[in-house]
């Protein structure tokens, strides 16, 4: 294999030095700066790219893979791989590879963060003391110590999520269609249908990917069946949520507060009416941003790359499309 490779990441994100050194040992590492790139802007780019590592930023479509006439393996930082043409890379045979588990640890701390400050609403209390208010102005909210959580999604994220959750003393419930009674049973999670981990949860917390089964899951009928003291958190993918029907639930206090780190469309419009609600935690898509998480996942970046410049195929556990082989 050509020794001066090109490694293209429209979305550098930090840190990236560690990858960025290991991978000029082989050619050439191109960064692709802050602003998004259109789709235009990648096709006219694509026929250098030997390796393109992509976050959820940019779109890798069918017309962008076929212009790639040098690409050897398209890398995601991450776990949600519905920014990319899969099919496209199997009938050109491009591998497509994830970061499986490399930020679980970080997203769920983030989730149980997002359902403290949610459910106590601490922005809004931080914003209140240095507008000169005190404690007679102060939300009393819930406490998360015994407490019924619902997961949808039991996957790596899920699976982190629920162990922490554990030492708050309650119940947990999940959903998820896919997962084994046996890893309920390791987890000491119950096994939950989605109508009755509505009905139950205190705090629901969403973990599942983007597909077309779980687009708009949250819904307006979905929210009507929540408590109204419910708190949902979703640090999973924007629209698995129908965002106007949140916003709905969220201003007649059909539910009690929400704690958002992705949105329908991102970045989201800096006047959407969301962020305007006192019951609304939201932040801008960092739970799975940690040094460490970031790290495991350049590792398994690197490690992958090696392999595909070796000849050989990438990692089983991060293979998104094994037809390729």
């Amino acid at each position: 294999m050509n020794a001066e490779l090109v490694f293209f990441a429209p979305e550098a994100r930090k840190p990236i030095a560690n990858l960025k050194n290991k991978l000029e040992v082989y050619g050439e590492f191109r960064e692709g700066g802050g602003e998004k790139w259109t789709e235009e802007k990648l096709v006219n780019a694509a026929h250098d790219w030997d390796f393109i590592i992509v976050t959820s930023r940019e779109q890798i479509t069918s017309k962008v893979i076929n212009a790639a006439t040098k690409l050897k393996a398209i890398l995601k930082i991450g776990v949600g791989v519905e920014n990319i043409d899969i099919g496209a890379a199997t009938e050109r045979k491009i591998p497509v590879a994830n970061c499986p588990g490399a930020n679980a640890i970080a997203v769920a701390e983030t989730a149980v963060g997002l359902m403290l400050a949610s459910s106590r609403r601490i922005p809004e209390g931080v914003q209140k003391l240095i507008n000169g208010e005190w404690r007679n102005s102060i939300h009393i909210g819930n406490e998360m110590t015994g407490a019924t959580f619902g997961i949808v999604g039991l996957g790596n994220i899920g699976s982190k999520l629920a162990k922490m959750l554990s030492g708050f003393g309650g119940r947990i419930l999940a959903y998820d269609p896919y997962v084994s009674s046996e890893k309920f049973d390791l987890l000491e999670v119950e096994s939950s249908s989605f109508a009755d981990l509505l009905k139950l949860s205190d705090f629901i917390s969403i973990h599942c990917s983007l597909t077309d089964e779980t687009k708009y899951l949250f819904d307006k009928s979905t929210f009507g069946q929540m408590k109204s003291s419910a708190i949902i958190v979703n640090c999973a993918r924007g629209p698995v949520i129908d965002e106007k029907a949140l916003l709905d639930a969220l201003r007649t206090n059909q539910i009690a507060g929400a704690g958002l780190d992705v949105f329908e469309s991102e970045p989201p419009d800096v006047l959407n009416p969301i962020f305007t609600l006192p019951n609304v935690v939201a932040t801008p898509h960092l739970a799975g941003a940690t040094n460490e998480a970031r790290e495991k996942i350049n590792d398994i970046v690197f490690q992958n790359i090696e392999l595909v410049i070796r000849g050989e195929q990438v990692m089983e556990y991060t293979l998104l499309n094994p037809e390729v082989y």
